[in-house]
């Protein structure tokens, strides 16, 4: 016999289970929401304060976590605009 004549049985045909398609596409719905999320946290970044008002909201901002730092930076804010109106 020749090894062109030789079977082995039916050629196997490969299916792909249920379970793993309901999770592929599980995978890839939450991985599309998780990177949405992520545009729109990246979207309201706060840019850097640019006046005096600016920072003087951000210390009324992190007044309650933070007062040693929102006191500074309103001496900062207070001290910038005094000089200003000279």
């Amino acid at each position: 016999m020749t090894s062109a004549s030789m079977t082995f049985g039916r050629p196997a045909r490969l299916t792909i289970p249920r379970g793993s398609l309901w999770f592929g596409n599980l995978a890839a719905f939450l991985i599309e929401r998780l990177r949405r999320l992520d545009r729109w946290q990246l979207s309201m970044k706060q840019e850097e304060p640019r006046d005096a008002e600016d920072v003087l909201a951000w210390a009324n901002r992190i007044e309650s976590s933070e007062p040693g730092f929102a006191a500074d930076l309103r001496a900062a804010a207070l001290r910038s605009m005094d000089g200003v109106g000279r």
